[in-house]
């Protein structure tokens, strides 16, 4: 009977700490990203901002606003179509052409927060683009399911360049491919001429992530994308 008990009890103490092996990759800004099993989430330092939780193995994300409890959940195509409806860009949007993307890998190497990682050029209608220092490591590389990564982040970063500068080299297929190459821990910008970094990554820490992290914040209201945003649909 004791043991039973004792079980039970232990069933009852660990449930619902579950966590699993993952990262905490910290920017030099301070901003931060825990990784585990496929899933990221991004919140502000400074707390007061949105939530974001993207599952990279279901192409699925919720962004959560604490402040007034409420979040929007649903998938990577669903969350586009908001960003171009905030943004006003029409889903057929041709203002941005399309550029001819090469991606090339560079022999010049650098260790970024402790982990090791290659230099990769993108180039756009054979100009300068940009530079990313990608990190492969394999336990970072399985943590992040990188077999999914050049789609789902594809059509995540696809998404927003094309709601933003119409520039559209994030949508190609061949800087897609790059996400399958690594994790950016540096990135330096030349698409507006000169260069323009961007946040580099301080600090990556291995550390177990409970489970609670990922999941929809309990007592939250579910609400349109756009009212996470702060809008109301036109």
């Amino acid at each position: 009977m004791h043991r039973v008990l004792a079980a039970v009890l232990g069933a009852l103490l660990l449930g619902p700490f579950a966590a699993h092996a993952g990262y905490l990759i910290v920017d030099d800004k301070g901003e931060q990203v825990l990784l585990s099993a496929g899933r990221l989430k991004m919140a502000p330092s400074s707390g007061g901002g949105l939530i974001l939780m993207l599952d990279v193995g279901r192409g699925r994300l919720w962004v959560a606003d604490p402040g007034r409890r409420r979040y929007w959940e649903g998938s990577i195509d669903e969350y586009c179509e908001g960003v171009r409806r905030l943004a006003a860009v029409p889903p057929d949007d041709a203002a941005g052409r399309t550029p001819q993307v090469t991606v090339q890998p560079t022999t010049d190497t650098a260790t970024i927060a402790g982990l090791p990682t290659r230099k990769f050029r993108v180039l756009a209608d054979g100009a300068l683009y940009e530079e990313l220092w990608l990190a492969s490591d394999p336990a970072l590389l399985r943590e992040l399911i990188v077999a999914r990564a050049p789609d789902t982040f594809g059509r995540m970063s696809g998404c927003l360049a094309t709601a933003g500068s119409g520039r559209r080299v994030e949508a190609t297929d061949e800087y897609r491919r790059l996400y399958s190459e690594g994790w950016p821990l540096k990135v330096v910008f030349h698409g507006g001429g000169g260069a323009t970094p961007g946040a580099a990554v301080a600090r990556v820490e291995r550390r177990e992530i409970p489970d609670a992290e990922f999941t929809l914040p309990a007592g939250f209201a579910a609400v349109p994308l756009l009212e996470v945003f702060g809008r109301t649909a036109p």
